[in-house]
């Protein structure tokens, strides 16, 4: 076969503990939701359009429920272009040859958005404060390392290939993890930030067991002119990885199951599994490399690879994930050593083997398998187009619990064109029982991506702590628009309820809280509460290092509710001369929106609570509170520390500086700055924060950027 990118078709807690996910989001999935019950937070659009008209950009949900079957559909014309203006009435879609209700009808057209980026820079400002408020509208890839299949020599290909695919076709509106198969600690949950994915990228590292045949061959040659034939000493550490990269993949299939309205991709960069998957019985299948005293142990090991394997694949159908192989080698060749024993073609039966799972793997889910090519373009491009425009088909169906495979069929009824949609899924083989009573903010907690509905928006400021820990302080605004209020003899009261957890990167939980804001106000102060939502500030100690913050909310008056997540870096404020705590903005604007502040570290040092908004009004002030933390204060010195602000075009429209002496530091060994920035004479748009500290012993200075508006 001529080397190519081969397009395949689709087939068929509470308290502190310690989890040991492949990744985050397989953890809090595992570890929220109880064995047996169904998920449910927005159930699938019902008929979202009237009939004949299609809905665009679907709202995500996440949703676990065996009777509601979802399909996506992509469909060409003659010359293979994109068609994109069917309705739901040109769909049939048919369930094992009986013809379906389809209850969800979306077209799907994500665009590639780039970065903006103010005009005077050459990178974005990373942003300093999370929210929900934008629906998401984008692509999703779990992108999947397998460090058990790969040779650590050619880990940097992995590397390369998985850089590249980030980089160049990871738009700024998508979202991606990067999950390493090998190791938890180092994994990346679902994030924007290209900047976080590729340095969980850069710390791959693959551990591939020596070439089975090499090990056969190394065997004859020891016992040549005894009774003992060939064994590969490594079987069965060798079968070991190949579970553990199988659960690991089905783990990943699990945590992104319940998403519904976006197309789930895995982009799978692996070598292939490294067994003789063609010989289960002994044999030591029809075309024997050598002759193998281990045959039966390895045939045991391959029969419960392919088991193992099955229920994979299965599971990805019932999810409708489609798994993208990437074989980082490019065209790569098995080199036979010379003389010995070794039979012609040995090692390029293994890596044809070793192929054959990655092309499997695609095949079965409806993804391609981009395999013996050099040129990974193609084969990315694919996957961009793949989940930037399509159908999706939702309908309800009866449950059912037989295990068996039921064919999906979708037709056309406008003629010359072609569709392209998964044959077909695999039911669950015996009933779940029934759902528990639903638990709203555990099942926020449990979905693999953050939810829109209840308004939230968060920031985290983070200060040295005692000893070599930090403080970190949550800043959480409640958008008020959608609040369900109570009146009473003209009072109006609601509650909303908070819940939220921060996991390190090995999963461990560190921080597992609750909060109720139980609240009441005359009816005059009811637009305010609309117009400006409500704030609440609490704050913990954490050990340095990278967590993920969820947060979750409902309003108990039967309003909406949503979820929010963020990737939180804990510095150490130890390491090196100077560093620097994270700003801490407020405005004069700030107590318009009511506030219940439980964090008392920062209370009479700014004028106000810290806001998580940054578009402010002409003529507010701010007030930005920072540490700079000198830790060669012991040497007689100076700092010097600016505060900037530029406009969009690198105008500056601000700046102040001062010097702090050494025999200054004081608290928490460092230097407290709070500067008061005026915007009155400021013009409304985009601006630039900085605030830079430079020592006068040299080194490195430290400094921290915001972006913010002026309207």
């Amino acid at each position: 076969m001529s080397p190519s990118t081969e397009g395949v078709k689709s087939v068929p807690r509470a308290g502190r503990g310690v989890i040991r996910p492949a990744v985050v989001f397989a953890t809090v999935l595992a570890v929220l939701t109880p064995v047996g019950r169904a998920q449910q937070t927005t159930p699938p659009p019902s008929r979202p359009a009237a009939a004949g008209q299609a809905a665009s950009s679907p709202q995500l949900t996440f949703r676990l429920e065996t009777n509601y079957v979802e399909v996506d559909a992509t469909v060409t014309d003659a010359r293979g272009n994109l068609v994109r203006d069917l309705t739901r009435d040109d769909f049939e879609v048919l369930e094992d040859r009986k013809p379906q209700v389809i209850d969800a009808f979306s077209v799907v057209n994500i665009p590639v958005e780039r970065a903006d980026v103010p005009l005077y820079r050459t990178s974005a400002v990373p942003p300093d404060v999370v929210t929900n408020s934008k629906p998401f509208q984008g692509r999703i890839y779990a992108i999947v390392l397998d460090a058990n299949h790969v040779q650590p020599a050619r880990s940097v290909y992995v590397k390369r290939t998985a850089r590249q695919f980030i980089e160049k076709y990871m738009a700024a509106n998508d979202l991606a993890a990067v999950v390493h198969i090998g190791r938890d600690d180092i994994s990346q949950n679902f994030t924007s930030n290209k900047t976080l994915l590729l340095a969980s990228v850069d710390k791959f590292m693959g551990t591939e067991l020596r070439s089975a045949v090499l090990n056969k061959y190394d065997s004859v040659a020891m016992t040549a002119g005894t009774n003992f034939g060939a064994a590969d000493q490594d079987a069965e550490e060798r079968g070991a990885k190949a579970q553990a990269t199988i659960q690991a993949l089905r783990r990943t299939v699990d945590s992104v199951a319940g998403l519904r309205g976006r197309r789930k991709t895995l982009v799978y960069f692996s070598e292939g599994l490294d067994l003789n998957l063609d010989d289960t019985t002994g044999s030591n299948g029809p075309a024997p490399d050598l002759y193998n005293d281990n045959s039966l142990i390895e045939a045991r090991i391959a029969q419960q690879t392919v088991i193992n394997e099955q229920a994979m694949l299965e599971a990805a159908s019932r999810a409708n994930v489609a798994i993208y192989s990437v074989d980082p080698r490019g065209l790569a060749t098995s080199d036979s050593p010379t003389g010995g024993t070794l039979p012609p073609g040995a090692l390029e039966n293994e890596l044809r083997r070793a192929r054959d799972t990655l092309r499997t793997f695609s095949e079965q889910t409806g993804g391609i398998a981009t395999v013996n090519t050099s040129d990974f373009d193609d084969g990315f491009s694919r996957i961009v187009e793949d989940n930037s425009s399509y159908y999706v088909l939702g309908y309800h169906t009866e449950p059912k619990h037989d295990g068996k495979f039921h064919d999906i069929t979708v037709r056309l009824k406008r003629p010359g064109l072609q569709v392209r949609a998964r044959k077909g899924y695999y039911a669950l083989k015996r009933d779940p029982g029934a759902a528990a009573p639903p638990d709203v903010l555990r099942d926020l907690l449990a979905s693999p991506l953050q939810i829109d509905g209840l308004g939230l928006r968060a920031t985290s400021t983070i200060l040295r702590g005692a000893s070599a820990r930090a403080l970190v302080q949550f800043t959480v605004e409640v958008a008020g628009g959608g609040l369900v209020f109570r009146e009473t003899s003209g009072s109006f009261a609601d509650k909303v309820e908070l819940s939220f957890i921060a996991l390190d990167a090995s999963g461990k939980v560190q921080v597992n809280a609750k909060k109720t804001l139980d609240f009441s106000f005359h009816a005059a102060a009811r637009q305010m509460i609309v117009d400006n939502g409500i704030r609440f500030l609490t704050e913990f100690d954490l050990a340095p290092g990278r967590y993920q913050v969820r947060l979750a909310g409902r309003d108990v008056g039967g309003g909406p509710s949503g979820s929010l997540f963020w990737d939180l870096e804990v510095p150490n404020f130890a390491d090196g001369p100077l560093q620097m705590s994270t700003l801490a903005i407020t405005s004069s604007n700030v107590n318009a929106t009511p506030t219940i502040n439980e964090a008392v570290t920062l209370k009479g040092v700014l004028p106000g609570p810290t806001s998580a908004g940054r578009t402010f009004a002409v003529g507010e002030q701010l007030a930005v509170y920072t540490e700079v933390y000198d830790n060669d204060a012991a040497r007689p010195h100076t700092v010097d520390v600016a505060t900037m602000v530029h406009a969009d075009d690198g105008t500056q429209v601000f700046s102040s500086s001062v010097e702090r002496s050494s025999k200054d530091a004081a608290g928490r060994g460092g230097y407290p700055m709070l500067t008061r920035i005026p915007l009155d004479r400021v013009a409304p748009g985009r601006y630039v924060l900085t605030v830079e500290a430079r020592s006068r012993l040299g080194g490195e200075p430290v400094k921290r950027e915001v972006e913010f508006q002026v309207r």
